[in-house]
């Protein structure tokens, strides 16, 4: 059996998209990471994404190797790439929510990073790991 990989990363938009934009965008990811047998999630925030991908360590390598030449993307962080012992998303090709600081400064651990003008780009590892378990743990979940 493969080992079973995370991929946490974060980029901004190159321009302000829309909803349906966005829409779109993810429901293209959806087809194409079931095919790739790809779980995970996606929050936005004003021009910002931060994304989990679970699956295939090689898959996820390609995956995010494509997501960075992408000409919708700047500043594209990788910020965790490590072994899992399971997928905190199993059931979903690509979980989506839209937060705003405000939902930010509510999970505890965080409070104190999102409270100035840092944006989902700016998120270390530690950061990033707390955010993983609130929206796994159910908080935002739209799909």
């Amino acid at each position: 059996m493969d080992c079973l990989y995370h991929l946490i990363y974060a980029s901004q938009e190159t321009h302000k998209m829309g909803e349906d934009e966005i829409l779109e965008l993810l429901s293209k990811s959806k087809l194409a990471n079931d095919k790739l047998s790809i779980t995970g999630m996606l929050l936005y925030d004003e021009r910002s994404f931060f994304q989990v991908l679970e699956g295939d360590k090689e898959i996820i390598e390609n995956l995010f190797a494509h997501i960075a030449k992408d000409k919708m993307h700047e500043k594209v962080t990788k910020i965790i790439f490590e072994a899992i012992p399971e997928r905190n998303f199993s059931k979903w090709s690509m979980g989506y929510s839209i937060v705003s600081s405000r939902d930010l400064n509510a999970i505890d651990g965080l409070n104190d990073f999102f409270s100035g003008e840092n944006c989902l780009g700016d998120v270390d590892e530690g950061r990033a790991k707390k955010l993983l378990s609130a929206f796994s743990d159910g908080r935002w979940r739209l799909s």
